[in-house]
């Protein structure tokens, strides 16, 4: 274990990988897609296949622009928690349990499609902690996994219907 100030310098490098996943989660919730882009590398690795979506690597814009499809939502709230960060060097590896809700509302009818997984953050020391892989694992879906296409598939069209416009 390190002693004196290598302590110190090493629990700020742990903090400072984990402040980037938060930001990561804050920046879908609020809609903040420039500071959402800013947290990547040029270039991650997606995996989202646990829901059926994105196995790739993907340019940070592009995965910036697909992200944004969450705007057809009213509302959505990504927490995490049980956050464990490990450094090796100048690569960090964030697991953390998330548990993200997701609302859009239609003729009066709410929709809630809600997940419980696992994501795996992989970053890279790039002037500070930069996100270069994201993978999602399902738990499973509290709601029903119907409920979860279902909202998305909503969210998807009222997106697509504003986008057009």
């Amino acid at each position: 274990m390190p002693k004196g100030s290598a302590a110190i310098d090493a629990f700020l490098d742990r903090k400072a990988a984990v402040a980037a996943v938060t930001a990561y989660a804050d920046a879908l919730d609020a809609r903040d897609w420039a500071g959402y882009r800013a947290l990547f590398t040029d270039r991650i690795a997606i995996d989202y296949g646990a829901i059926g979506s994105l196995v790739a690597t993907v340019t940070a814009e592009e995965w910036t622009n697909r992200c944004r499809a969450l705007e057809g939502f009213d509302a959505t709230a990504h927490r995490l928690h049980n956050m464990v960060a490990v450094i090796e060097g100048d690569a960090a590896l964030v697991t953390s349990i998330v548990d993200a809700a997701h609302f859009v509302s239609i003729g009066g009818k709410e929709l809630m499609g809600d997940l419980i997984g696992r994501y795996t953050h992989r970053l890279v020391r790039e002037h500070g902690w930069k996100i270069a892989g994201v993978t999602l694992g399902v738990a499973g879906y509290p709601a029903g996994k119907d409920a979860f296409d279902a909202s998305f598939a909503m969210a998807r069209t009222i997106f697509s219907e504003r986008s057009a416009s």
